[in-house]
């Protein structure tokens, strides 16, 4: 018991740190956003045709909670709307020059963190590294069913 309550401190402290450092040595930018807001501002910048169902699908949500982010980043003037001249029912969105500035810091800050921790996972074995790996996958894999419970709950009551 005491190994599992020492392991659960140490993914609470490499939260914390990974948090800490990242608000130390990026730009601030990004900071008024929240991790979903960045991830959209993400997908849209990298789909072809980014509308709310395709964004909905690769980052694994509802299309009625991309709806509600994506209504507040057009407030924000991160984002903008548009039709196709063949398909005038079809919204899809694109990155304003705000929005896009945002899109490449996330893309500095994704490669910067890459580059630096694979320095640190290269100190370990393939062996190490797969261990590892099986077993955050399959942490997130529970962390994902204890979310899918609450909102599932939620939305029934």
């Amino acid at each position: 018991m005491k190994d599992r309550e020492e392991l659960l401190k140490e993914i609470a402290l490499m939260l914390e740190r990974q948090d800490m450092l990242s608000k130390l040595t990026e730009n601030q930018c990004l900071d008024e956003y929240g991790y979903s807001e960045t991830h959209c501002i993400d997908y849209i910048g990298r789909l072809e045709l980014p509308n709310v169902t395709k964004v909905a699908e690769h980052m694994g949500m509802t299309r009625g909670a991309i709806s509600k982010m994506t209504r507040k980043l057009l407030a924000k003037g991160l984002i903008e709307k548009y039709t196709l001249e063949t398909n005038k029912k079809e919204v899809y969105f694109k990155l304003t020059d705000q929005g896009r500035l945002l899109f490449d810091e996330h893309a500095k800050r994704h490669q910067r963190w890459e580059k630096r921790d694979m320095e640190f996972l290269a100190r370990y074995s393939v062996e190490d590294v797969r261990t590892v790996s099986r077993f955050m996958t399959e942490f997130n894999g529970y962390l994902e069913e204890q979310i899918e419970a609450i909102t599932g709950t939620q939305a029934e009551g």
